[in-house]
């Protein structure tokens, strides 16, 4: 169980959180770095966990079992309006859906898929939240002139079309990036969502200001450090940078689907 002070022993671990937009072992691979960074440079354990779903993720986050998240830019301010979570930085990069479809298809924009099956990741992700409006942008009735089939994560969605689970799908634009050339090269994007800003880091208010604030100071300067280009690179984040408030206010819209009253 954790204490009432995360940093007030430094024997206890430290928990990172990040929200499960890939598998496991993914993430594992993609955070590893920044996890042993902090330990190293905080001189104490750092654990790095997730959680089945997002739903999970974000009952997790309000139940206070990690002590930092990295999470999609609405659950962060989810986990800072509600759960009253503290700001400590944001990826420079910026949160989008890409559509996808085979090149082999007849599917060359988002009108095409009138009549159609889309696989996206978890509804109440921003990406699913971004990808539905897009579609209603197009003229694209969710479940009525397209059907939209939901999966567990990002990277499943991705590659539904190769798997001929559905007829194109949604995925993060990082995910595509980072997709290697001979699936992307199976693949066209059709069209994109708006932007969000990228993944937020948020620590639990447990943490003392002072701790909050070194931890901010670490990864701020996480890009300077030698070897840290691997970790940004393969994650697709540039850097670490302040949290932007305007930015934060704006992702309100994309909370309300955790602060709806649950039906009877």
């Amino acid at each position: 169980m954790l204490g009432p002070s995360a940093l007030a022993n430094e024997k206890t671990a430290l928990t990172l959180g990040v929200f499960p937009y890939v598998t496991p072992v993914q993430l594992s691979v993609f955070h590893t770095p920044l996890k042993d960074y902090l330990a190293k440079s905080l001189g104490r354990p750092v654990t790095l966990v997730t959680a089945p779903d997002l739903n999970s993720f974000v009952d997790r986050t309000r139940e206070g079992q990690y002590d930092i998240i990295i999470t999609a830019p609405h659950l962060g301010r989810l986990a800072e309006t509600r759960d009253g979570y503290k700001r400590v930085v944001q990826t420079s990069h910026t949160v989008q859906g890409f559509f996808l479809a085979r090149k082999d298809s007849g599917i060359h924009k988002i009108g095409d898929l009138n009549g159609k099956t889309v696989m996206i990741a978890q509804k109440v992700s921003i990406v699913y939240q971004m990808a539905e409006h897009t579609l209603r942008e197009n003229g694209l009735v969710p479940g009525e002139s397209v059907t939209i089939i939901e999966t567990r994560t990002h990277n499943n969605a991705m590659l539904a079309p190769l798997r001929g689970e559905a007829d194109a799908s949604v995925t993060g634009k990082l995910l595509w990036y980072v997709l290697d050339d001979e699936r992307k090269d199976q693949m066209r994007v059709i069209g994109t969502t708006e932007e969000a800003p990228g993944f937020l880091l948020m620590a639990h208010p447990r943490l003392a200001a002072q701790d909050i604030e070194k931890i901010k100071k670490l990864l701020l300067d996480f890009h300077r450090e030698p070897g840290s280009e691997s970790y940004f690179t393969t994650n697709g984040y540039e850097k670490f940078q302040p949290v932007d408030d305007r930015a934060m206010k704006g992702l309100d819209p994309y909370t309300q689907i955790f602060l709806k009253p649950a039906g009877p």
